[in-house]
């Protein structure tokens, strides 16, 4: 059953936070709405005083109060307008934050259903029809609103016949709103700018999700999109400013068209050149009730269209967060147990009965054909899914007894897509660290980057989406340097070596077998070369353990020389 105003109760928090402002707002649209009204009740003191009594005193003043007056109106309407996009930009630029952290933050289960495209526009389109019936649609129909009973009170005291009043069109405002016009469009373009740089942010952010949990940079990537929002605000902030300068710009030359009108006619009135019948032939205050009447009606069928905007933006405030409640792991990590570990997706069964340990100091490498479950198996280890069945212990605790991000926190990880970042060689390898010169010279070394020497800007040198800019082999490099600066105590190594040449993948063998000596270590091959070293290896078959020993003992097993098509 759906919640009846679900729109406005989901809003009404956001609007209560800015009472000052939004009750300034609605003064101003009041303001708005009176000043209308007395636009049309001028016509009392103008029929009265000046056609009728002929006081040329009165002839003086009342053009300067109608400029007086269209100027209110103006600044009402700038103020009105302008207050209503800052409450829209503060609201859905916190509810954008809102969003991204939720999904930043989620665990990877919740979200696997949903496309990076579905979650893209739900973060910026949906948001940005909020943004339009925040800034628009509600304004504009509260205005009309006050604007029909202000004009009806009017009609009403004055007599419902009495409507006729002057309106001059001043075609000379067409000249500094085209000067507006252009600022508005660079604005529009700059805009439309921080957009594409919102979008591209997100985008890399959950290409690379796995990279950003395991380092535990979700509260670095959270801030880099605030400050991104906030260069949007900017932007948003600036082109509502010149949109709006155009109200009071012609409210203000509307108004000497008219007072024009008013000195000159009633100038020829006085005189007796004009008759009184003729000068106030134009307008009826009652033909102002039907623009705000229309909008009113228009927007009320806007209106119906905001609580399917915040159910979508409400399907993401409640996706399921990872647990942050549990106490932080504090002692090293000296085992890690599967046991008896099953894991079902759906209807279907990805690993089953897994039963093996990960000592600290020892090397284990997992090996099996496309779709064995070791993906699945390493999304376990990194709390991305929990086990249907059976527990992983650390240091003969369950997982779940300790926060996912003091166990990432032991992790350095390098996976076979590299996980490369839109930024230079050196952000990449620091990937949130503080910079140490030795110890980033150690891990660029021993990750075998001799290639950064070469580049324009060498470790400045930005890379490109997904590291475009650098080869396959480049970028894998980039990546073990990064597990290498991290320095964690357990090494991850998922492919790590699928994008290199074989002179590479030997020199940074060599080096993987440096890093073995002191470090627990976890490796997914497919190559032979990769897993001579390790302690132990694990045969995966359909997300099974089909033979697991020694390289020695597995090797001679069915299993291995299956996996690896090896001749009988």
């Amino acid at each position: 059953m759906k919640q009846k105003y679900r729109g406005i109760r989901f809003l009404l928090p956001y609007f209560k936070e800015r009472k000052g402002t939004i009750i300034l707002t609605l003064l101003s649209m009041i303001g708005v709405a009176i000043s209308s009204a007395l636009t049309a009740y001028i016509m009392k003191p103008i029929l009265n005083n000046l056609f009728i009594e002929k006081s040329e005193s009165m002839l003086y003043l009342i053009p300067i109060f109608i400029i007086a007056l269209f100027l209110a109106r103006g600044v009402f309407r700038f103020l009105s307008a302008y207050l209503s996009e800052r409450i829209a930009i503060d609201i859905t630029q916190n509810i954008r934050a809102k969003l991204y952290s939720r999904v930043l933050n989620s665990r990877i289960d919740a979200i696997e259903h949903k496309t990076l495209g579905d979650i893209n526009t739900r973060i910026i389109e949906t948001v940005l029809n909020l943004h339009q019936i925040i800034a628009k649609t509600i304004p504009s129909y509260l205005i009309s609103l006050f604007t029909i009973f202000a004009l009806l009170g009017t009609i009403i005291y004055l007599n419902w016949r009495l409507s006729l009043f002057a309106i001059v069109f001043a075609v000379i405002v067409i000249f500094p709103v085209k000067i507006l016009g252009k600022r508005v469009k660079r604005h529009v373009h700059r805009a439309e700018g921080h957009v594409s740089e919102l979008n591209e942010r997100i985008n890399e952010t959950f290409n690379h999700i796995d990279i950003v949990k395991v380092y535990n940079q979700t509260k670095r990537e959270e801030k880099r999109f605030l400050g991104y929002l906030e260069d949007y605000k900017r932007a948003l902030l600036k082109l509502v400013k010149y949109q709006e300068l155009t109200s009071p710009l012609m409210e203000f030359f509307v108004s000497l068209s008219v007072a024009s009108v008013v000195f000159f006619g009633g100038y020829e009135v006085i005189h007796n050149r004009m008759s009184v019948g003729d000068f106030f032939a134009f307008l009826t205050a009652l033909m102002m009730l039907y623009a705000p009447i229309k909008v009113t009606t228009r927007n009320s069928l806007m209106l119906n269209m905001l609580d399917s905007y915040i159910e979508r933006v409400e399907n993401i405030l409640h996706l399921r967060q990872e647990d942050s409640s549990k106490a932080d792991i504090t002692e090293p990590i000296r085992e890690i147990a599967f046991r008896d570990v099953d894991l079902t997706i759906g209807t279907k069964p990805i690993l089953r009965q897994l039963n093996f340990a990960i000592e600290q100091g020892k090397t284990v490498a997992i090996v099996g054909k496309t779709g064995a479950g070791k993906s699945s198996l390493l999304s376990l280890l990194f709390g991305f899914r929990s086990p249907t069945n059976g527990v992983i212990e650390i240091n003969t605790k369950p997982l779940e007894s300790y926060t996912i991000n003091s166990i990432r926190e032991q992790i350095s990880y390098v996976n076979q897509a590299s996980g490369i970042f839109n930024v230079s060689v050196k952000e990449n390898i620091l990937y949130g660290l503080e910079y140490d010169e030795e110890r980033y010279k150690k891990a660029v070394t021993t990750a075998h980057c001799e290639f950064i020497e070469t580049l324009p800007q060498k470790d400045d040198f930005i890379v490109g989406e997904n590291g475009k800019r650098l080869s396959g082999g480049q970028r894998q490099r980039v990546a073990l340097a990064r597990a290498l600066y991290k320095d964690a105590p357990i090494f991850v190594l998922d492919e790590a070596t699928s994008a290199l040449d074989n002179n590479t993948e030997a020199m940074i063998q060599e080096s993987i077998a440096s890093i073995m000596k002191n470090k627990t270590v976890l490796i997914i091959a497919h190559r032979l070369k990769s897993i001579e070293q390790a302690d132990s290896v694990i045969v995966l078959e359909n997300g099974a353990i089909a033979a697991m020993g020694s390289y020695e003992e597995v090797s001679k097993t069915a299993a291995f020389r299956k996996n690896f098509a090896l001749e009988e």
